[in-house]
């Protein structure tokens, strides 16, 4: 009988011309502080159960502390990926739940706000997720993508996403066009990482973003690597297999230029 009677006066209400949202109770608000401090929390659990807090308020309505720290938590996680790459890379196992990774990326990236710049450069090698959200951003993701792509302790799929939202960027250029410094200094990490020793897979992509950025020193070291297998070995590749696979990939990359002119 309560239900019902509640139910008719909302209905009456309503038929009066009152708003629907002073006669259903709202919902009970987020403490939006109180979120934030659990994302940081040392336990999984709360950590997860903040974060699905987060998602269900949707971007517009996450206020900056809760967007800070939504931040700063996609900053501990790239910490501690690393550092489990690292232990990899040494024959250790750290054991850790990485489901949380990417599902607080995915939040961050629907922020759609600069100040996760740093954090999304942070999280390159993960996929076209984050390479997508630092590529809308444009002129203004190039220097803390580049951080990741020059320094000699990235990890190497955060270097290969990276020279990739590299080329993206300048590939975009035309509609929105980079500035002149901006150019000579991703033209500079572009020779950097087709120089020296490297991985197959930095070549092919700095052979990508060479080619993109139409430089003509650049390209005359992405024609050496297409021609001549003894360039490729230079770098520190000497899989026959590999080699052949970074000159197909420059062949390819210069192909495809050449079509475009």
């Amino acid at each position: 009988m309560i239900a019902k009677h509640r139910l008719f006066v909302v209905a009456a209400a309503i038929a009066m011309g009152a708003p629907l949202s002073r006669v259903v109770p709202a919902q009970e608000a987020v403490d939006q502080k109180a979120v934030a401090q659990q994302l940081l929390s040392t336990e999984v659990e709360d950590r997860f159960r903040a974060l699905a807090q987060a998602r269900a308020l949707g971007p517009s309505r996450i206020g900056p502390e809760l967007r800070d720290a939504l931040i700063a938590a996609l900053e501990v996680e790239n910490r501690r990926t690393k550092s489990r790459h690292e232990a990899a890379l040494r024959g250790e196992y750290l054991e850790d739940r990485d489901e949380f990774y990417p599902e607080v990326a995915e939040v961050v990236v629907a922020l759609r706000t600069a100040r996760a710049i740093p954090a999304l450069a942070g999280a390159l090698g993960h996929g076209m997720m984050v390479i997508r959200a630092l590529v809308d951003f444009g002129e203004s993701a190039v220097p803390a993508v580049l951080t990741v792509v020059t320094s000699e302790d990235s990890l190497v799929p955060a270097v290969d996403d990276g020279l990739h939202t590299l080329q993206l960027v300048v590939e975009g250029s035309e509609t929105r066009p980079l500035s002149p410094a901006t150019r000579r200094v991703i033209v500079a990490a572009a020779r950097q990482r087709l120089s020296g020793s490297q991985f197959d897979t930095v070549l092919c992509n700095a052979s990508d973003l060479a080619v993109a950025l139409n430089d003509r020193g650049l390209r005359e070291i992405v024609q050496r690597l297409a021609e001549d297998g003894n360039e490729v070995v230079s770098r520190g590749v000497t899989d026959p297999s590999l080699v052949e696979h970074v000159q197909r990939r420059a062949a390819a990359a210069l192909a495809k230029a050449a079509a475009r002119r």
